[in-house]
């Protein structure tokens, strides 16, 4: 089944991509311009599909590069595949988010569809076609390499192509062989523009030009043996160019003749790479086993010195190098030339490879790069290297270094490595849980448990077996666990005085796990704790310790200090290259929690879509954390079934059968939910399952939806809520006002006050004016103020913007008797917040004249009174 994916709204969303992935391929100095297939592209728009197929090195990028240079301004979105596409929810995401340069609102209704159901459905198949409809007339959304992905979502883009609006935007798909779109039926009805090899080959006199353009210059007669031999292949014509350049020798010309029936890759080793200088091949090979190319990677692996000089050769001389930084000190191989280097390297010398594999894991080992190490030491056939490199130094890099390491390749590893070896087997189960692999880690840690003789238990294994087992429990939400298993660890360092670089982990789990469980006492005490570790890494200190107690500081309510907290975190987690690191998951999520708070709702869902797109697989406990935090802010936008459906995704998706306690967080939000589209037995139900003192909160709101506000007393004086921290006591006191409220007590207005000015001094909007709507439109229509008050102002905002996105609020409603005037119109927006003698002030006009026009607003919008004509216009959105 073809499934989709969270997708966010720009380039911080679920997934990450290079910014490169949407934009055209960089057109070469070399270029050819192909007026005609431009033409040919050009008139495929009016169809539903245009195609351009064509083998590896057609030219198929570079021509739809400068067809989109060619293009008007802004009409043109770009998509590049690559393999990591062929996953559906991969290519959905970047397929939304191309076209967002040009039209920044495009798919947003997709991406929220996709979030619900978790499937490529044709609701979202039709939200992308409309949005396409929506785009700048003469638009074209250009998917390249889209081979790499077709496997996967086929049939989803069969669909989309079927709805597509072809009068608008032209969508083109590049592809090395044909997309499996039934395009007999598209040809069949004139509806396909398609663009083949034997377009794609270049004419003699473009053969011609693009060898003219490397500065190569040869005889007619050769030309045209170039031409036939090569079939106009673009990439052998290029590399023919490039053996070419700078020579008049008849042999070579010869040779360069030869490429009729060659691959890329054979044209490219016999054709380009045999062409170079000795020195150049050799350091083109050898440094083909790296990932990244840095003078000093290059030099530590070749052993040559002049490493950075041969670096500008090599990109000098076009030797499809792709530059990773803006200064030209960093870059890589093309993807499939490093791959053709790399086998060939293989192929020539299998064991100057894996020489080459050993002395980049050492050269890495000595920076302190114990990833990077530890999977070349693997590549080398040195797995007891790189298991014993792992066993001792994980830890202390994961806390040092930001990156994200590539996946481990475990195939090298031989069973009786780990057989006889348990620190070996935890430290690469240390490795899967830390970098990200809980499902795996979990399994060797399992293993681990069951070796024989078993682990020692006053022991430094026994130890650090615990702590990780600890951190497992703790990233699949197994809080209470978790802390077993840390206390455990924890006794066995003091009974045995150890110490060791892996004390700093107990310390640190813990603080993440006591704010899941409500302990906010316990986390300063390991805050604490952790701070007192002499060599704590920077990060560990001004990162995570400073992130989690600012969690624990916003749940409880403290959210002046939490802001602060977290935006120091942050910003060290920045200057510490550790702002897309695990570590600043916390300081994101209090962050996007204050702007939820705010009612800054665009700001606070960006940043949760920034904790996803780090936690989305590899940490399970806080990504539904933070699918938690996106339904509260799409219910406070007043998308409640949209939320709700975000809440079912992550207990069935995230943490299904692991009887978290974060689980009960879920039912409390699924019967806030519930509760405000008018099912009152769904939230009884959810109830029962929570702590007494939730409980009892609940309960409350339950019975004043019922207008039982003699039972809502009840419940909100019940001895659980006797120790309560400063948010729900806060939440107690609105509930108290809305009780108040409902069976008309004289005191309300001091009742509601008393709580307004608790919410003021805390910081609190958002829980005001979502907590009840008889507190909501109690807000809209009764609250005026005595002095100007920007904190009540923000508060009538908001209680006005939730009450017209409540669920009931979409009522129909009979049109206006007659419209309001424009000066009906100003007095009206005031009357919320204003009394009649401030409106006469603020508008320069007489307190008659305000009377005059309230009484036309009233007989307008059909009320008696002043408050039923707020909330009348509230509904009618005027307000």
């Amino acid at each position: 089944m073809e499934q989709g994916a969270a997708a966010g709204h720009d380039a911080s969303q679920s997934l990450r991509f290079a910014l490169a992935k949407f934009r055209p391929t960089a057109l070469p100095a070399t270029l050819v311009v192909r007026s005609m297939l431009h033409d040919r592209l050009t008139a495929g728009a009016g169809r539903r599909l245009t195609v351009v197929v064509g083998s590896a090195g057609a030219g198929k990028s570079v021509l739809l590069s400068s067809w989109a240079a060619a293009r008007p301004p802004d009409t043109t979105s770009w998509l590049s595949c690559d393999n990591a596409d062929a996953d559906p929810v991969r290519f959905w995401t970047g397929f939304i988010e191309a076209p967002q340069a040009i039209a920044p609102g495009f798919g947003t209704d997709a991406a929220d569809l996709l979030t619900m159901g978790g499937d490529m459905s044709a609701d979202v198949t039709a939200s992308i076609a409309n949005d396409a409809a929506k785009l700048p007339a003469g638009s074209a959304i250009v998917v390249d390499d889209f081979h790499a992905a077709a496997a996967g979502i086929s049939g989803a883009m069969t669909d989309l192509v079927e709805r597509w609006p072809a009068e608008i935007a032209q969508l083109v798909l590049a592809s090395r062989v044909d997309p499996p779109l039934r395009l007999h039926r598209l040809r069949m009805s004139g509806e396909l523009c398609e663009l083949r090899d034997r377009d794609l080959y270049f004419s003699l006199a473009e053969s011609g030009n693009l060898l003219a353009n490397f500065g190569v210059e040869i005889g007619a007669v050769e030309l045209a043996l170039l031409h036939q031999h090569s079939e106009g292949w673009a990439a052998a014509l290029q590399m023919a160019a490039l053996s070419l350049r700078g020579t008049n020798d008849p042999a070579r010309v010869a040779r360069a003749l030869e490429v009729r029936s060659h691959t890329v890759a054979e044209y490219f080793v016999s054709e380009v790479l045999d062409q170079q200088p000795p020195d150049v091949v050799r350091f083109m090979l050898d440094t083909s086993i790296l990932e990244e190319l840095t003078a000093d990677a290059c030099a530590a692996v070749t052993t040559r010195q002049d490493a950075v000089a041969l670096l500008h050769t090599i990109d000098a001389a076009n030797l499809f190098l792709v530059p990773l930084d803006d200064e030209r000190t960093s870059f890589r191989y093309h993807h499939l030339v490093r791959q053709v280097l790399h086998a060939e390297l293989r192929a020539r010398d299998r064991a100057r490879e894996q020489a080459l594999q050993l002395r980049a894991a050492e050269w890495f080992e000595c920076t302190g790069d114990t990833w990077r190490a530890a999977r070349h030491f693997l590549a080398a056939r040195h797995a007891g290297r790189a298991l014993d490199l792992m066993k001792d130094q994980v830890v202390p890099a994961f806390f040092h270094d930001p990156a994200l390491p590539a996946a481990l390749d475990l195939s090298t590893v031989d069973p009786s490595l780990l057989a006889d070896a348990p620190d070996r087997l935890l430290g690469l189960a240390a490795d899967l849980l830390l970098w990200g692999d809980p499902a795996r880690g979990g399994e060797y840690l399992d293993l681990l448990e069951r070796v024989q003789p078993s682990i020692p238990p006053e022991s430094r294994l026994a130890a650090r077996f615990a702590a990780m087992r600890s951190f497992h429990y703790g990233i699949t939400g197994q809080m209470n666990e978790a802390v077993r298993a840390a206390t455990g660890a924890r006794a066995i360092e003091e009974r045995t005085q150890l110490q060791d670089k892996w004390n700093a982990v107990i310390p640190l789990i813990l603080l993440r796990v006591y704010p899941c469980l409500e302990d906010y006492e316990a986390v300063e005490r390991e805050a604490a704790a952790a701070l007192a570790i002499p060599d704590l890494a920077e990060p560990a200190r001004l990162v995570l310790v400073p992130s989690a107690r600012a969690v624990a500081w916003f749940e409880a309510g403290r959210l002046s200090e939490a802001a602060d907290a977290a935006r120091a975190a942050y910003a060290d987690a920045q200057r510490l290259g550790f702002d897309q690191h695990f570590f600043a998951v916390d300081s994101l999520r209090v962050l996007a929690g204050v702007a939820l708070e705010a009612r800054d709702l665009d700001t606070a869902e960006q940043l949760t879509e920034r904790v996803l797109s780090i936690t989305e697989r590899r940490r399970p406990s806080f990504e539904f954390l933070a699918l938690l935090d996106r339904a509260g802010i799409w219910a406070a936008r007043g998308q409640v079934r949209e939320a709700l459906a975000t809440v079912a995704a992550a207990r069935r998706f995230v943490l299904a059968g692991t009887g978290s306690v974060l689980l009960a967080r879920a039912d409390e939000l699924e019967a806030s939910l519930r509760l405000s589209l008018g099912d009152l037995r769904s939230p009884a139900e959810l109830a029962s399952g929570l702590p007494a003192g939730r409980r009892a909160l609940l309960l409350a709101r339950i019975a004043l939806a019922a207008d039982d506000h003699h039972t809502a007393q009840e419940h909100l004086q019940s001895p659980a809520l006797g120790d309560l921290t400063p948010r729900r006591a806060l939440m107690r006191q609105i509930l108290l006002a809305a009780a108040a409220i409902g069976r008309d007590d004289p005191m309300t207005a001091s009742i509601l006050g008393s709580a307004i000015q608790t919410a003021r001094h805390g910081g609190f909007l958002n829980t005001v004016v979502t907590a009840t709507p008889l507190v909501t439109s109690y807000l809209v229509t009764n609250v005026t103020q005595a002095r100007p008050d920007a904190f009540i102002e923000r508060l009538i905002a908001a209680a006005l913007e939730v009450r017209a996105a409540q669920p009931d609020a979409a009522r129909s409603y009979h049109a206006l008797i007659e419209p309001l005037t424009t000066a009906e119109l100003r007095i009206l927006k005031l009357l919320p917040t204003s009394t009649y003698p401030q409106i006469a002030a603020t508008l320069y006009i007489s307190r008659n004249t305000v009377k005059t026009h309230l009484r036309s607003i009233y007989q307008k919008l059909g009320v008696p009174s002043r408050s039923e004509a707020i909330g009348r216009a509230a509904d009618l959105r005027l307000l």
